[in-house]
């Protein structure tokens, strides 16, 4: 019997022991603290002068302690010297006391050509190291210099789709004679199970007085029944499968199409999202 009543209290204090373990507060270990940066993408237009790009320590309680950064030549288009400039060439930037967060600063320098245009350049920075915390795995932040010298700058920005739906024209990355229409087309529909968000792409004429669409555009979405979703011209009644461009005309105001809206539809199960023409687009 006093076996058993030996055994009974090392089997309660060992329950003891992990129900005080069990209610202790988790604890943040230092050794875990890590620098990151804040966002993986930033930009800014080439006449913004200096930008701050914030890099945050996650910890508890912050220290006093450096973190040094390079720039990625190989990785970056933008040079330093030419199209930027680190305001603290020692490329070390140093947290005070109790702050979490500091800044690398850029100043920005103009983009300037024989052309006029030498298209974005991008500055690839990456965290390298610190002797008090570890580097995060968010340590490359990639900073595009936005070149206002763009030969399409005046047709680019917001506008109001008939009259409602507000939507953006934007360059493409390398084609100054393409833009790209993102929110142009939700693709928002509760039936699709979830939200399909499609890029639809038009080529610019060289005096800007016209932007084709070329149709059909492949959203890349196959529904049950094997059709794929795909964005047509349309009017008030019909859906046309073999219209191969819509044409956006400029006016005073921004673009018409006067004959064709759009459609984005599946053959057999119907549409998701559509604008009747004359479909307009009114610059903000």
């Amino acid at each position: 019997m006093k076996k058993y009543q030996i055994i009974l209290a090392s089997v309660a204090a060992i329950l003891a022991v992990s129900c005080d373990k069990l209610n202790e507060n988790p604890r943040f270990n230092p050794a875990d603290s890590f620098a990151a940066f804040d966002k993986a993408a930033m930009a800014a237009t080439e006449e913004a002068g200096v930008v701050s790009i914030p890099v945050t320590i996650a910890c508890i309680d912050p220290i006093a302690t450096t973190v040094t950064y390079v720039v990625d030549t190989e990785n970056s288009t933008a040079i330093e010297g030419t199209h930027f400039n680190l305001v603290d060439p020692s490329a070390v930037l140093t947290f005070a006391s109790g702050a979490r967060t500091a800044n690398i600063e850029v100043k920005l320098l103009p983009i300037r050509g024989d052309s006029g245009y030498t298209g974005d350049k991008v500055i690839v920075l990456k965290l390298t190291g610190s002797n008090d915390v570890k580097i995060g795995a968010n340590n490359v932040c990639s900073f595009t210099i936005n070149d206002l010298d763009h030969p399409l700058s005046a047709i680019l920005g917001e506008y109001t789709l008939n009259g409602s739906k507000t939507i953006t024209i934007e360059k493409d990355a390398k084609d100054v004679t393409v833009v790209h229409f993102p929110d142009l087309m939700s693709g928002t529909a509760t039936w699709l199970g979830s939200d399909y968000p499609f890029d639809v792409i038009g080529q610019v004429s060289k005096d800007m007085s016209t932007i084709v669409i070329p149709l059909p555009i492949d959203t890349g979405y196959t529904y049950s029944n094997g059709q794929k979703l795909q964005i047509y011209a349309c009017d008030a009644e019909s859906v046309y499968y073999d219209v191969a461009s819509i044409t956006l005309t400029r006016t005073a105001t921004g673009y018409v199409c006067e004959e064709y809206g759009l459609i984005s539809y599946i053959k057999g199960a119907g549409y998701v999202e559509y604008y009747d023409p004359p479909f307009t687009l009114v610059k903000k």
